[in-house]
């Protein structure tokens, strides 16, 4: 039949699954308007180049793994030491803590080596 999961005691139509679930979507959305992250994304721009698929001039920035030069739907912020899980109050703090680091702490990459990074632990 399988494992039922607990229900979050806060909340009970939530599993506690679900509700870390949604904690660490709460945290990313927060993250998303962070400016170390355009910080970080500001110091990889080398500028507005003609965009090879559209033709269209647009942010360009350089991948700090592969040092390849990509239009800015083509980069992603990436954290340099791992964020981790949440799966737990106890992780709360060390996760917030590394999510929220200083524009040190992040890189630009491209999607593919940030793809790389993520899967291929």
């Amino acid at each position: 039949m399988g494992r039922k999961t607990p229900p979050f005691p806060n909340y009970p139509k939530w599993t506690t699954a679900r509700f870390y679930a949604f904690l660490r979507s709460s945290l990313r959305q927060a993250w998303n308007k962070y400016p170390p992250k355009y910080e970080a994304l500001k110091s990889a721009e080398i500028g507005r180049i003609r965009n090879k698929k559209t033709g269209k001039l647009c942010k360009h920035y350089k991948c700090a793994e592969c040092g390849g030069i990509f239009p800015a739907k083509d980069v992603q912020v990436d954290h340099i030491v791992d964020v981790g899980t949440l799966k737990s109050f106890d992780d709360l703090k060390g996760f917030a803590e590394r999510m929220f680091c200083s524009s040190k702490g992040l890189r630009v990459l491209c999607r593919q080596c940030h793809n790389n990074k993520t899967y291929n632990k």
